[in-house]
């Protein structure tokens, strides 16, 4: 049902086999939220690069393909471009702020995208509340990334029972009209959705948590001390 308008997206993702998609999620939840904080915190360019660097080898690491990495860089510099463009016109150090940035968020998408793709969304929620993370924080992760494919599925459907009835885009206010009335369909299908989620939750004891079980992975002394280098590299990286 997908087309080239609305791309499908998959809730059941596959994943690499790597010692990162077998270590335990909490491990790499924080490995990589120690990574953004030296992203955010190390002003150097230098510093930076490694962290890139090292961004790349956990990519790598994972297995994950490179058509989606590449994929998803792309979106990225789609938004990095409209800021090298603006930014080195606005200030003296234009230029490289605008590289600090653009390193900066390379990094952080590479460092995410290698724990997204090898951990599963249950093994992520329950990471998360293993860490003390707040419930409702939890909850909104969860019920983003369910529905978002819901929501998909939606919108593949209207957009193709509109190309059924004769519509074909074009840039005429028409098909403007015609996207703004998909938007409101989807949304007054999103609220009527959401109001049958909650009766049927209520109806089912729902009390604003999901029971965890407390299964936990566990790693091979291998898959440990690789994950120990990993530490031991992003240590050195934050003291350079």
């Amino acid at each position: 049902m997908g087309n080239s308008n609305f791309p499908s997206l998959n809730y059941q993702v596959y994943i690499p086999d790597s010692f990162l998609s077998r270590v335990s999620a909490a491990i790499k939840v924080v490995l990589v939220f120690l990574f953004a904080l030296c992203v955010a915190l190390l002003p150097s360019v230098a510093a930076q690069f490694f962290l890139l660097m090292y961004a790349f080898m956990l990519v790598t690491i994972a297995r994950i393909p490179i058509k989606v990495i590449i994929t998803r860089l792309l979106a990225l510099d789609s938004f990095l471009l409209m800021m090298w463009l603006t930014l080195p016109l606005s200030s003296e150090n234009g230029v490289r702020l605008a590289l600090l940035i653009t390193i900066r968020a390379h990094a952080a998408t590479l460092a995410f995208i290698s724990l997204l793709r090898t951990t599963t969304m249950p093994d992520l929620l329950q990471a998360l509340h293993r860490l003390h993370v707040p419930q409702k924080l939890i909850l909104l992760l969860h019920f983003t990334y369910r529905y978002a494919h819901v929501l998909s599925e939606e919108a593949q459907k209207i957009h193709k029972s509109m190309v059924l009835r004769g519509f074909h885009p074009t840039v005429s206010f028409s098909t403007f009209r015609a996207y703004g009335n998909l938007v409101g369909m989807l949304l007054i299908r999103s609220i009527i959705r959401s109001e049958r989620v909650s009766k049927a939750m209520a109806l089912r004891g729902f009390n604003g948590s999901f029971p965890f079980f407390s299964f936990c992975a566990t790693s091979s002394p291998p898959d440990t001390l690789c994950m120990a280098a990993l530490y031991i590299l992003l240590a050195g990286c934050f003291i350079l």
